[in-house]
């Protein structure tokens, strides 16, 4: 069965009453894409973790010989992966654009970064043929929908619509499947786990939820006992 991704009112966090800071930092730290391959341990009680994974589904290709050829691929390695950021430093929001790679399974992570708000603003990735995919989005209002571009665009880390909760200081993004489908459009799915899931390509797919894969790859983190508690009863690895 398909999960089309679908957002609640009632998921928007309110504004704390200081100011916003805004700033952009590139954070270069990662699961994959030649940094850190691991995790390692929480530093803090309150310090936060993200994980999750991402494919990117190309049914037509961004360039005009794409659309003629019919081009139909998969990717999940090489990966850029985008996440905007409110963190809270002095009783302030500061706002950060934090830079990540996936690993050749698709999966990113990230930790021991501050308390505050993060979600998933956009993907990057080269495409056959040295084709570059760049899906993002707004983020202004739930719903909002994901955009495409190919080349080198640049998207601003503008928006005030934070669509995930943290649950024991964990960010679990999900699985993110972007089928692009003609020139600038963007089919979304998010799924908690997959089971011979068909999307917009012939591929089929089969995904553990993403707590368990990182459970099963990284056994001695300090993360570990904090994930299992997060995998639903019945559906650990251990």
């Amino acid at each position: 069965m398909r999960s089309y991704f679908s957002k609640s009112a009632n998921g928007v966090k309110t504004l704390l009453s200081f100011s916003v800071i805004t700033s952009v930092i590139i954070l270069l730290a990662s699961c994959g894409g030649g940094y850190s391959t691991r995790l390692t341990d929480p530093v803090s009680d309150d310090a936060i973790l993200i994980i999750g994974s991402s494919t990117i589904e190309v049914i037509r290709g961004m360039r005009p010989q794409d659309y003629n050829a019919g081009m139909q691929e998969a990717y999940t390695a090489g990966q850029e992966i985008s996440i905007m950021a409110d963190q809270e430093v002095d009783g302030e929001y500061v706002r950060k654009a934090i830079t990540i790679w996936a690993d050749d399974e698709g999966y990113f992570c990230v930790e021991n970064l501050p308390q505050g708000r993060y979600t998933l603003k956009g993907v990057r990735i080269t495409g056959s043929q040295g084709g570059d995919y760049t899906i993002w989005n707004e983020l202004r209002m739930p719903n909002e929908r994901w955009m495409a571009q190919g080349s080198s665009f640049r998207y601003s880390f503008t928006g005030e619509y934070f669509q995930y909760s943290p649950r024991l200081n964990v960010y679990n993004f999900q699985h993110s499947i972007f089928s692009l489908t003609g020139a600038g459009t963007v089919v979304y799915y998010r799924m908690a786990k997959m089971e011979n899931e068909k999307f917009e390509l012939a591929t089929t797919y089969t995904r553990d939820y993403v707590e368990n894969y990182f459970i099963e790859k990284y056994p001695d983190s300090g993360w570990i006992p904090i994930l299992q508690t997060l995998v639903p009863v019945g559906d650990q690895d251990h």
